[in-house]
């Protein structure tokens, strides 16, 4: 008979009483104790199952029932088998047969078993055999325990564990555990990546071992160890395995027991080397800027988008005469601001001040610095914002230009200019003089039309000069200011009473077309007046000078008879210089009649 089985023994009476104590009387008779027995298998809290040898379950409890949500009925008969898969039923019938044959004493085991409403239970299952005292077979018992809720937690507990190691292993960032002197416990993929050790090398590695010498701070992790309070951040070097150095920034934390002892330390570390790299270019960048606006010789400073002055250099400091406060000054790194006029200039209408208030540079303007001292420093600004990447407005530099050698050299310019105009004035009065002289003396006809016509040629030519040097461009004169000195210029020199009207001007001409302009207009007026008006005292002359496109158009009109041009032209030598000068200027000239027009197209040199 093996260990562990019931037997059954012969019924027989109580075994009388130790000497000295009272007897006890019999307990129950066999048919009162059959039927507490029997209610107790009924209402047992565990499922209690009797079956044969062949796996027949034979009785069955109320649990039994309960737990499988079948019947005594549908139980009571059916092997225990039935409901197992081919491989499970092989593995229970091979176990249950030397239960049967008395090699095993008893076997537990756990599984699922389906309910008729689709339900699964999980139980546990004992299962042992009684015999009788001959050790025969008589019958087993199986045992069941609703463990549905238990398997579900351990379950829930086991896919949690194994998804929080799925987790730690494939975390993006690097992940371990430390003992109390720094020796690694655990680690993760991405631990092995950025040492470049693998998982075996770095267990039981310290971790100093791996972070760069001038790094280390022994110090804070003990305290760590000793304080669960005391923080640790900290950005460092680790040195690779194959000697590279990588920025990382390890974040550490411990876990400790209810008693709040240390039982290991939490490492995270993230791989910072490429931002720390360009936190590295972006200040060698600044500093190369600094360098280099330092180097400039114009005055720069940089402000914040209140305009409050956040760097400037030092020639901002020389243009100024002082020193700037940064975050206090705001707009201008000046004293005090005036404009080209000498009125005072606020700091807050400044360029700069206008340029962030609306978002735009600020060009073409000039302005007058007054150091501490009371000197005056005329400037141009270049002030403009500065937008990050977003196009948010951050702040502005500017940039200020001393043109004090400018004005100067423009003043001297200007006194060298009107030196010349005065002399060119002068000579041209001159010459003028003499001729007209001349022209008086002369007793030849002939002689005093080539010096009346060479005495108005240099007029107009001194009208056209005089027009010149007004001309606020150095490059170009006003169409209407020159038109009106040369025809005022012919009206003293013609002295028959003939009206001449200016009409029509406009543009800009450049400065090289105003001396051949200048003798083509006072020619075609000399030849309106002698001919087209024929002396006449109500005759007009009508003249204009205007754009059209890229090109100019010089008329002159008047309502005479017209002539012909080419049977003219032979014998008016006055006609062949307009000509001439048309073609000197890259244009055209031709003659209408009835009224007589003469026009003068050519392009604008400066177009």
């Amino acid at each position: 008979m093996a260990i562990g089985d019931i037997v059954l023994p012969a019924a027989e009476l109580p075994a009388p009483p130790p000497e000295g104590l009272p007897a006890i009387g019999p307990g129950p008779a066999p048919r009162e104790r059959e039927r507490r027995l029997a209610a107790t298998f009924e209402h047992a809290a565990v499922a209690v199952v009797e079956v044969d040898a062949e796996g027949r379950r034979l009785r069955v409890n109320k649990m039994a029932c309960t737990i499988t949500g079948r019947s005594r009925e549908e139980l009571v008969g059916g092997m225990f088998l039935d409901n197992y898969g081919p491989e499970e039923r092989e593995q229970e019938r091979r176990k249950f047969e030397r239960l049967v044959a008395g090699e095993l004493e008893n076997y537990i085991t756990e599984r699922r078993i389906p309910r008729d409403d689709g339900s699964d239970v999980w139980v546990s299952i004992r299962c042992s055999c009684v015999r009788d005292e001959a050790g025969r077979f008589l019958y087993a018992i199986r045992i069941f325990q609703d463990i549905t809720d238990a398997k579900y937690a351990a379950d829930i507990v086991a896919e949690n564990e194994q998804r929080l190691a799925v987790t730690y292993e494939h975390a993006g960032i690097a992940i371990s555990e430390v003992d109390e002197e720094g020796r690694l416990l655990r680690v993760n993929e991405a631990t092995c990546a950025i040492t470049g050790y693998s998982r075996d090398e770095l267990i039981g590695r310290s971790v100093f071992n791996i972070t760069h010498p001038e790094d280390q701070d022994r110090d804070a992790f003990r305290r760590q160890v000793s304080d669960p309070a005391t923080p640790y951040s900290v950005e460092k070097r680790v040195i690779r395995k194959d000697g590279k150095p990588l920025w990382v920034c390890v974040t550490s934390s411990t876990v400790r027991d209810a008693a709040g002892r240390f039982r290991y330390g939490i490492r995270v570390m993230q791989d910072i080397t490429e931002r720390k790299e360009a936190e590295q270019l972006r200040k060698d960048t600044e500093r190369q800027l600094r360098d280099l606006i330092d180097a400039l010789p114009a005055a720069v400073y940089t402000t914040d988008a209140a305009g409050r002055l956040t760097y400037y250099n030092q020639a901002a400091v020389e243009l100024a005469g002082r020193e700037p406060q940064l975050g206090s000054d705001q707009w201008c790194v000046t004293w005090r601001l005036y404009r080209p006029d000498g009125t005072p200039l606020p700091h807050d209408e400044c360029p700069m001040a206008i340029a962030l208030k609306e978002g735009r540079p600020i060009r073409n303007v000039q302005a007058v610095a007054e150091r501490p001292d009371g000197t005056r420093i005329p400037f141009i600004p270049y002030p403009t914002p500065l937008r990050n990447a977003a196009g948010e407005l951050v702040g502005a530099i500017n940039m200020l230009i001393d043109i004090s050698e400018r004005k100067q050299a423009e003043a001297q310019q200007r006194m060298l200019l009107d030196e010349l105009n005065h002399r060119v004035k002068n000579n041209m009065q001159t010459m003028h003089s003499l001729l007209w002289g001349a022209e008086q003396e002369s007793q030849s006809p002939e002689a005093k039309t080539m010096l009346a016509d060479a005495r108005r040629r240099v007029a107009a030519m001194a009208a056209a000069q005089h027009t010149l040097y007004d001309a606020e461009s150095p490059t170009a004169f006003d169409a209407r200011q020159f038109l009106d000195a040369v025809c005022h210029s012919a009206r003293q020199g013609l002295s028959n009473g003939s009206r001449i009207v200016c009409e029509q001007a406009s543009g800009q001409i450049a400065n090289g077309t105003a001396m051949p302009l200048a003798l083509i207009l006072n020619e075609l007026l000399t030849n309106a007046v002698k001919h087209g008006v024929n002396g006449r005292q109500d005759g007009t002359v009508r003249v204009g000078l205007k754009e059209n496109g890229a090109a100019y158009e010089l008329y002159v009109e008047d309502d005479g008879p017209g002539f012909d041009l080419p049977a003219t032209r032979r014998r008016s030598s006055g006609l062949g210089l307009v000509m001439g000068l048309a073609r000197q200027l890259g244009g055209e000239f031709e003659v209408q009649k009835a009224p007589t027009r003469c026009t003068v197209r050519f392009r604008a040199a400066n177009s």
